[in-house]
């Protein structure tokens, strides 16, 4: 629930709204994006640099490999996992940790909290990766998110948007240790998200859909400010279907802003073209499934419902603007033979 509109306009992205009119099957799976299965097998340790990356670097990525194998980590997930090495210790078993975290040591930088083993184990390279991927495979729909998204909700860094500057290095390193590049990955995708098929998927009518079940707790217009004193501009409509509902794209379109937002708390906001741009407000911090310059496509989950930000409890905060000026969101949706209700 945002208690006033918000001025002004996003910078505008060129995108082709194709609308579409029904939807069985949707696959959302950018070129870069790799099947589940196909775990990669290291066949011989480079003698010279990969990428910058040599000796005792490269046979800690073939330790990384192997491990992931070993658990039947298919190949994106592979290239998370020396990624993540990457990012954590430039793919050196570190005996040392930071500032944050003093008790961090090998190449995944694990805590001595009991979730990684003991020191030995943290200090092997084959014992620590397999640690990592146990990990990873617990986080909900790992394969689908960002590598990026994936590697910081396994580690819990400060930086979700860390270990993307390494893609392109795993990548090539991973390509190197097991014969070829991975089929199907591409540089450049360290912070794209691989849906496959869209995690949720809403009837569509006429390009657009309902954003999330209601039912609805707030709608457009003045109303008295639940979060404030006296009366406030609601810009919106809220939609109530329960903490860690699916959201869905409400048409096709390019997203242009996710991440923090003040009231909104966490915020994603989707360019269709025409003017027309929605937003979708309070998600949780780990409820963003999409990222910046992603297509989505009408019935695509971008998030999951949360309560951060100016809200007093689990709710989807709905927006929908017009050339920059926000209009009456169920109205719109109604005109096109949408009830969110």
């Amino acid at each position: 629930m945002i208690r006033t509109a918000v001025a002004g306009t996003l910078a505008p992205v060129l995108v082709a709204a194709g609308l579409l009119t029904a939807v069985l099957v949707l696959d959302a799976r950018p070129a870069g994006c790799a099947p589940a299965g196909g775990s990669l097998s290291v066949t011989g340790v480079p003698g010279g640099e990969v990428a910058g990356w040599s000796g005792e670097q490269l046979a800690n990525a073939a330790a990384i490999v192997q491990a992931g194998a070993a658990l039947g980590v298919g190949a994106r997930g592979q290239v998370v996992g020396v990624m993540t090495a990457m990012g954590e210790s430039s793919l050196t078993v570190l005996d040392h940790g930071d500032a944050v975290g003093p008790d961090s040591r090998g190449l995944f930088q694990q805590r001595d909290n009991g979730a990684w083993g003991s020191y030995a184990d943290r200090m092997d390279p084959a014992t620590s990766a397999a640690n990592f991927f146990r990990a990873l495979l617990r986080v909900e729909n790992w394969d689908q998110l960002p590598p990026t998204i994936a590697a910081h909700r396994t580690q819990r860094n400060a930086d979700p948007w860390h270990y993307a500057r390494w893609w392109d290095d795993a990548l090539a390193v991973v390509g190197a240790l097991t014969g070829g590049r991975p089929d199907g990955l591409a540089p450049g995708t360290g912070s794209v998200s691989c849906t496959g098929a869209a995690p949720v998927l809403r009837a569509v009518t006429g390009g657009w859909t309902s954003p999330s079940e209601g039912p609805i707790t707030s709608g457009f217009g003045l109303r008295d400010d639940p979060t404030g004193d006296g009366t406030a501009v609601h810009a919106g409509l809220d939609l109530a279907p329960g903490c860690d509902a699916p959201i869905v794209a409400a048409a096709t379109g390019v997203v242009v802003r996710a991440g923090a937002a003040s009231g909104y708390g966490n915020l994603v906001v989707v360019d269709h073209g025409g003017g027309v741009v929605t937003r979708y407000a309070h998600m949780a911090d780990d409820g963003l499934l999409v990222v910046v310059g992603q297509p989505v496509v009408a019935g695509q989950q971008v998030a999951r419902v949360g309560s951060e930000g100016d809200s007093t409890g689990c709710h989807l905060h709905f927006e929908v603007l017009l050339d920059g000026v926000p209009t009456d969101p169920l109205a719109f949706l109604t005109d096109r033979g949408l009830d969110p209700r």
